[in-house]
């Protein structure tokens, strides 16, 4: 089930009483043929910071040039750094666990990306049944006013602490910190 700010008292609560596992991925490219080379996430309950994941992960293609740009992870560094997808797939779905809202900023690639590497390796697809909300929704929803919504703006707007630096455990702490203003009350 998605949850936003349609929900906005459910997602209140969600948030700032239970379990929510903020995650980002970083990838070789944006296509079907692409896959995830880092994914991270940051485990919060009741509002605070409990734990962290951060795997590079070793694809089995090539890092389109311009995604390397992005994000800095070349072939040579992943091959010496990363793990097989297999193993990284296992462990954040471990990490994510049961009961967690899964939070990303523009959950819908991350949550594809994740689809298509579980796919790609036959391994089981472990999000489904899972409530997820996507800051990229929210933030348009709850904040009109900015002049676009990236990870970067958000985290400027609103003052977050964290950084957008395209490390996914970098913009999976910046994430939870813009998830965690945007639901601040209003005065």
């Amino acid at each position: 089930m998605r949850i936003d700010a349609a929900s906005l008292p459910l997602l209140v609560s969600r948030v700032h009483a239970g379990r929510v596992v903020v995650f980002d991925t970083e990838t070789t490219g944006g296509t079907a043929c692409d896959e995830i080379c880092q994914i991270a996430a940051a485990e919060y309950v009741g509002g605070a910071l409990s734990r962290t994941l951060a795997l590079y992960v070793r694809p089995t293609c090539p890092v389109n040039p311009w995604a390397e740009a992005v994000h800095g992870l070349s072939d040579d560094f992943l091959r010496e750094h990363g793990i097989a997808p297999e193993e990284a797939m296992r462990r954040f779905f471990e990490f994510v666990g049961d009961g967690a809202l899964l939070v990303a900023h523009n959950a819908v690639f991350d949550l594809r990306m994740l689809r298509q590497e579980c796919a790609k390796f036959d391994l089981c697809y472990a999000c489904d049944g899972i409530d997820t909300c996507d800051t990229l929704a929210l933030s348009r929803r709850l904040r009109p006013d900015l002049p676009d919504h990236k990870l970067a703006t958000l985290v400027d707007a609103l003052a977050v602490d964290g950084v957008n630096s395209h490390d996914a455990l970098d913009d999976a702490l910046a994430c939870a910190g813009a998830l965690f203003k945007l639901l601040e009350p209003q005065p």
